[in-house]
């Protein structure tokens, strides 16, 4: 198995820890926009640290699958048999690699675009950044960057992640599925639960929530929103939304 998969697998995994994490002071509760039923779904799932779950099984995932490639090319018998290393080494020579696919490559370009273009949406927004919808006292409109281009970039970000996710997790020739990792109970159940809150809120969000950002500012910020949106008119992709 070529090592060359091994830093597309891990950049995959940075691009997702990125993406999970908020690099701004949460809001005043006074600065928080009265939550919708979903927004409060939304704040429930943040309180539960669930974004720092997704992040410890992103990289769960990614590490099993770099020591699966790393132990094939260590020979077991080369380990004293007292040593826990030699049985774990075993364990991951008896998974089936995968090779680099077309849907591999497809989806950890997807995952790390991705994360890139949260993380510029981050530096971009600065303070004003927040996984919470809120309107800060020192709250300003920024039209710069990738928001000159669509009003909702960090949604279109995370878009691409779910995305990138699915095909390079859930692929019929992905490593998740064709080693035999899942053939474990409680791997199967924990790896089967990330993937799916993982697609499901990221492309939830991601659809559903500009449109709630929109209003939100619009109340804010009236006249200046809406020049803005006369010259950005799309919220997430260049002329399809």
């Amino acid at each position: 198995m070529s090592l060359f998969k091994i830093p597309f697998i891990l950049v995959s995994a940075i691009g997702i820890q990125i993406s999970l994490t908020d690099p701004s002071p949460s809001p005043s509760s006074k600065e928080k926009v009265m939550p919708s039923s979903s927004e409060s779904f939304i704040e429930w799932f943040l309180k539960l640290r669930g974004t720092k779950l997704l992040q410890i099984s992103a990289w769960a995932a990614s590490c099993a699958e770099v020591a699966s490639i790393l132990a094939i090319h260590i020979d077991p018998s080369h380990i004293p048999e007292d040593i826990y290393g030699a049985s774990a080494v075993r364990f991951l020579r008896i998974l089936h690699p995968t090779p680099i696919t077309p849907a591999f490559l497809a989806g950890s370009i997807a995952i790390m675009v991705g994360g890139v273009l949260r993380l510029y949406c981050m530096a971009t927004l600065g303070k004003l950044w927040s996984f919470h919808l809120s309107v800060r006292k020192e709250h300003r409109l920024v039209t710069s960057g990738p928001y000159s281009v669509v009003r909702h970039p960090s949604y279109t970000g995370l878009l691409f992640q779910s995305t990138g996710v699915a095909i390079m997790y859930g692929s019929r020739g992905s490593w998740m599925r064709q080693s035999g990792i899942l053939q474990v109970p409680l791997i199967k159940v924990l790896a089967m639960a990330s993937f799916f809150v993982f697609i499901t809120l990221a492309a939830w969000v991601s659809i559903s929530r500009p449109a709630h950002e929109d209003r939100m500012l619009q109340r804010a910020l009236g006249g200046e929103w809406e020049n803005w949106a006369k010259k950005v008119k799309y919220r997430l992709i260049p002329g399809v939304y």
